[in-house]
């Protein structure tokens, strides 16, 4: 017994590392069959790409990498056809007012009994808050001239001594913005990435409830799974539509198959997403029935293009307001 106990003691790092080993060669062969599997009749492709990694005795690493452009089949067969049943909840499960990407992307859209409810909201947006959308003269293409005039636009909108919350889709614009801003609006500016975002949040909280105006620099993160109620947040500025840089090879070789059958992967893909990030974003400003405020969107895609207005349909009914400066709106019911 003192044997067998000894040996079963000096085989437990064996057997750690042959597990290990077990483990690679089960994902080894899952990525490998990924990379040489065809393409089912009607069914959707595998992305394939290789990544190059660091260097590992002066000997360069590649990755080798396959994964479905969709994880719908996969919830299907080890999720939805063994539920009884699901409820499923989201603020944001729509885009532009549609569940078809979700239904789509989770694998439910196969199924007619499922059933997509959008419940009303308890907010009178028409009442607590306005959409503005001014006429911009520059277009977010021209990176440089849509700064300067995100940076002029922002001291008349930022007049008012109570909280605000300016997103931005990319941390270049926002550093160049915050620097182009009069010293004295600098000075209340407080920008994500000098201190966390929770001590960012409590610092504009302190500043609100000492009766300061106090106006949050912000990306994507600030944009979602954040509560200011009240004076925190009465004005929320979008610098620009956040539309995401398809570099990811997934997303990419998802565009590719879109594209290949003849659709529009900017209308199927990056317009619906825009639509939840949009939705997310407006959701920071209304977090209570008391809630009164103001969104202004310097963007000027969204109230000039078919997409954009299709954007707008998405979101809650706010009023809009359209017009050349602050100050000068045209209200449109």
């Amino acid at each position: 017994m003192e044997r067998a106990r000894q040996d079963a003691v000096a085989a437990q790092p064996h057997v750690a590392a042959l597990g290990a080993c077990l483990g690679s060669a089960e994902h080894l062969a899952a990525t490998w069959d990924g990379m040489l599997c065809p393409v089912p009749d009607g069914g959707k492709p595998m992305a394939r790409w290789v990544e190059r990694g660091g260097r590992t005795g002066g000997t360069a690493e590649y990755h080798v990498c396959a994964a479905p452009i969709s994880g719908g089949e996969r919830l299907r067969a080890l999720l939805w056809e063994r539920a009884g049943a699901a409820v499923l909840t989201s603020a944001t499960l729509q885009a532009c007012g549609s569940f078809d990407l979700f239904l789509e992307e989770s694998g439910l859209d196969v199924y007619g009994s499922v059933r997509a409810l959008n419940l009303p909201s308890p907010f009178d947006h028409q009442a607590q808050a306005e959409l503005h959308l001014p006429r911009m003269r520059s277009h977010p293409r021209d990176a440089e001239a849509h700064t300067q005039e995100v940076a002029a636009r922002l001291p008349p909108l930022l007049a008012a001594q109570a909280g605000a919350l300016v997103l931005f889709a990319s941390a270049r614009q926002m550093h160049q913005v915050e620097q182009a801003l009069p010293s004295a609006l600098r000075g209340e500016v407080l920008m994500q990435g000098t201190v966390s975002k929770r001590e960012l949040l409590e610092r504009h909280r302190v500043r609100i409830d000492q009766g300061q105006r106090s106006v949050l620099f912000g990306l994507a993160s600030l944009s979602e799974g954040v509560d200011l109620p009240g004076a925190y947040c009465t004005h929320l500025i979008m610098a620009k539509l956040p539309f995401a840089v398809p570099d990811d090879p997934v997303e990419q070789a998802r565009r590719e198959w879109i594209e290949a059958q003849g659709r529009s992967a900017f209308m199927e893909r990056s317009v619906p997403e825009v639509g939840i990030r949009l939705a997310q974003a407006v959701g920071r400003l209304l977090r209570t029935c008391e809630d009164r405020g103001r969104i202004t969107v310097l963007d000027t895609r969204l109230g000039s293009t078919p997409w954009g207005r299709r954007l707008i349909a998405g979101l809650p009914p706010f009023r809009v307001v359209r017009g050349a400066e602050p100050g000068q709106e045209r209200r449109v019911a």
